[in-house]
């Protein structure tokens, strides 16, 4: 047993055994065998009980970990996805700002060409493409 189990082993004794007094030889030697036999039993069930207490915390700890464990993925799922859509943003404003460019490309060049007057000609703008018409047989 160890130290702590011999301790209260003791303590228990000493507070039930002076209520014997008054008994034969005999009868204190059983009463003694008796008590350290229940008081064994008593350290034996207050220890399988405090071992359980801390199987209980440990478990009870270990859920919480597992708990911020899954908590802690999830933000970082979360915060994933936001750089996932933040660079997905910047590649869009990248390419809007590219046809920005391009479209401020033409304009400048287009203010450019309506300074100078350009004869018009059916030959150099080529026209529209037709539509083709289906007719539906009735």
């Amino acid at each position: 047993m160890s130290k702590a189990d011999k301790t209260l082993i003791e303590q228990l004794a000493l507070s039930i055994l002076p209520k014997l007094s008054g008994l034969n030889d005999k009868n204190a030697k059983k009463m003694v065998n008796t008590a350290d036999k229940a008081i064994a039993i008593i350290v034996k069930k207050f220890q399988k009980l405090k071992d359980q207490q801390v199987k209980a915390l440990a478990e009870l700890k270990e859920k919480e970990a597992k708990k911020a464990k899954k908590q802690l993925e999830k933000e970082a799922k979360k915060k994933d996805k936001l750089a996932k859509k933040a660079a997905k943003d910047k590649q869009i404003a990248l390419l809007t700002k590219g046809t920005k460019i391009v479209s401020a490309e033409v304009s400048s060049s287009a203010t450019a060409s309506a300074q100078k007057p350009v004869a018009k000609s059916k030959t150099a703008s080529p026209s529209p493409a037709r539509k083709k018409r289906t007719v539906v047989a009735k």
